[in-house]
């Protein structure tokens, strides 16, 4: 926790979204957010990580302004839908701002009807999200784009491995797209492809596919001539 709090205090981001994997189940993360009081954070959980959750609602984090608890219809763990109902109900009645997120994949949105049903019963907020279409981000595409990605926004691993944005860690290309590490502090911005030729899922799914649009504030747009 300590070189993850140091480099918080180093840099002080507006915003930590952090998400997973199952962040609750790493103990360490809700004290990580109640130290670094003066920073805003985002939590994305599938709500099945008990103690993780009991430990948010017994002593609220106030500068936790945003909770995703996602919906994972296909689960197999035994009781995984009841134990996200109270999760959710939980972390609401505990003051957080919580939302829910249904991946638009094949047959996902038809599989999460009863998780739908109930969201709407229960005053649940939530949207379906095209963020998870990657298949195609092995595609380089014909124009180039431009970017705030590294500069607005960083995706940083859990080893601090750190990179511009999601499409460059989730693609083929991770490992000549990383910037460096940002918990030692050798993020390097100049490794950043400039025009970019990703096919990129903030660009050509987010911003016209999601409701929130370009969430991470990536600002990607072509560039003239390239």
């Amino acid at each position: 926790m300590e070189d993850w709090y140091n480099a918080l205090k180093r840099d002080k981001p507006d915003l930590v979204d952090i998400s997973g994997g199952e962040p609750l189940f790493i103990s360490w993360i809700p004290n990580l957010m109640r130290a670094a009081s003066s920073i805003y954070f985002g939590l994305s959980t599938n709500g099945l990580a008990q103690t993780g959750i009991k430990n948010l609602c017994e002593n609220r984090i106030p500068n936790l302004v945003s909770i995703n608890v996602s919906v994972h219809p296909s689960s197999k763990i035994v009781g995984a839908f009841e134990r996200w109902k109270i999760s959710v109900l939980s972390l609401m009645a505990a003051g957080y701002s919580v939302h829910c997120n249904i991946v638009d994949a094949p047959g996902n949105v038809d599989a999460a009807s009863e998780s739908i049903r109930w969201m709407q019963e229960n005053d649940v907020h939530f949207e379906v999200s095209p963020y998870e279409k990657v298949s195609d981000l092995g595609v380089m595409m014909k124009s180039g784009l431009l970017c705030e990605g590294g500069i607005n926004h960083l995706v940083v691993a859990p080893d601090g491995t750190a990179w511009p944005c999601l499409t460059t860690l989730r693609s083929p290309y991770y490992k000549n797209t990383s910037l460096g590490n940002w918990l030692d502090n050798t993020i390097d911005i100049r490794r950043k492809p400039q025009p970019c030729y990703l096919n990129c899922t903030d660009y050509y799914v987010l911003a016209k596919e999601h409701t929130a649009g370009d969430m991470w504030n990536v600002q990607a747009r072509p560039a003239e001539g390239k």
